[in-house]
């Protein structure tokens, strides 16, 4: 015969086994409601300003090298592409034409030379005999005449020893500065003269140039800063094609005189050292100018910055481990970091991995990030 239980007794059984489910419950619910986030410290640190542009890279100097005499061309005296020196022998025209023409004039000079002698002579000759009356007085003006003359040739036939001797030295067509050689566009055989055009080019690499624009609006908005010595001055830099940053620093070299009305900007150019000839003129780089005097500013890892449609935020850990949410405004990139400008202020905790899983009120484990991983 069974026993019945008490419907007190079931009664008390069912809502224990509910409160100990509930409270099981709120237990898992509480571990599932504080994962664990990677935080950091907000710091402050001197950050310099920059400003990026593009630019264009440009020899520092560039020569067109063309034929002044006409002639067939014996030699090519270098290999496309390579480096050159100031005075090098490039290209060689026969010069036996000019040399036989420099031969006539030099020999005209010397006839030139000895009809001064014999007017000179004559002339002296008529003046001790002034006195005598035994010539009359035109005879004296002609041998004035003629030795004056006689100077005239001599100077004509100096002038054409001095051309000759000229297209004798333009058979040799020379470097006139140092750098290197691009692509020859003529063979040795050929017949080149003025109307040859191009003969090769020799361009300058170290050092090179960089060229950009500015906005007009950049432009006066640093001129004021400048003015009201709020602007210091800045060291260009510049990130290659392959994200590498040049090792070298440049410096200001040139700011047009005038806004291009097509485009509202401002040429500038600025010059880097190029000793291992890394630059070639018409790449692309980035140019940086980077203030030379840090200012301390909030910065924080760039994985901490999100966005959503309002702009930019960050989630911020209370002491309690809270999280809330706090707009910001950023500024320039440096590396892994960017600056915040405000929003923020140094020593708050802010998350930097594990944003996904957090929502502004919920309780978080904070991790401290490693001091390794917050290193640039």
């Amino acid at each position: 015969m069974s026993k019945k239980i008490p419907l007190y007794v079931l009664l008390s059984l069912t809502l224990g086994g509910l409160t100990a489910c509930e409270e099981q419950s709120n237990k898992g619910q509480a571990k599932r409601t504080a994962p664990a986030v990677i935080v950091a410290p907000v710091v402050s640190k001197p950050v310099s300003e920059s400003v990026e542009f593009v630019g264009q890279t440009e020899a520092s100097q560039s020569v067109d090298l063309r034929a002044r005499v006409t002639g067939f061309l014996l030699k090519q005296s270098f290999k496309d592409g390579n480096a050159v020196k100031k005075g090098d022998v490039l290209y060689v025209i026969d010069a036996s034409e000019f040399n036989a023409a420099r031969d006539v004039a030099a020999a005209t000079v010397e006839r030139a030379i000895a009809t001064i002698k014999e007017a000179e002579n004559q002339l002296a000759r008529y003046k001790r005999l002034e006195q005598s009356g035994t010539f009359s007085p035109a005879q004296l003006d002609a041998a004035r005449a003629k030795e004056g003359q006689a100077r005239a040739d001599l100077a004509a036939a100096e002038a054409e020893l001095k051309r000759a001797e000229l297209d004798v030295g333009y058979a040799k067509i020379t470097s006139p500065i140092d750098g290197r050689i691009g692509r020859s566009a003529v063979d040795a055989g050929n017949l080149i003269g003025p109307d040859s055009g191009i003969l090769a080019t020799v361009v300058a690499l170290d050092p090179i140039r960089v060229n950009f624009a500015v906005s007009e609006r950049g432009y006066l908005d640093y001129a004021k800063s400048k003015r009201n010595g709020n602007a210091g001055d800045f060291t260009p830099k510049i990130k290659l094609a392959n994200d590498q940053i040049y090792p070298h620093d440049g410096k200001l070299d040139f700011i047009d005189n005038r806004v291009d009305a097509s485009t509202g900007t401002i040429k500038v150019r600025v010059q880097f050292p190029n000793p291992d000839k890394v630059l070639l003129p018409g790449q692309f780089v980035n140019v940086t100018l980077v203030s030379a005097e840090p200012v301390n500013q909030i910065v924080v890892p760039q994985t901490a910055i999100q966005e959503n449609q309002t702009g930019p935020f960050v989630l911020v850990v209370d002491k309690d481990n809270k999280v809330g949410i706090r707009p910001v405004k950023t500024g320039q990139r440096n590396g892994t970091e960017i600056s915040v400008k405000e929003g923020l202020s140094a020593g708050e905790t802010i998350i930097v991995e594990g944003i996904q899983k957090v929502r502004p009120g919920a309780t978080v484990k904070p991790v401290p990030m490693k001091k390794s991983a917050a290193v640039n």
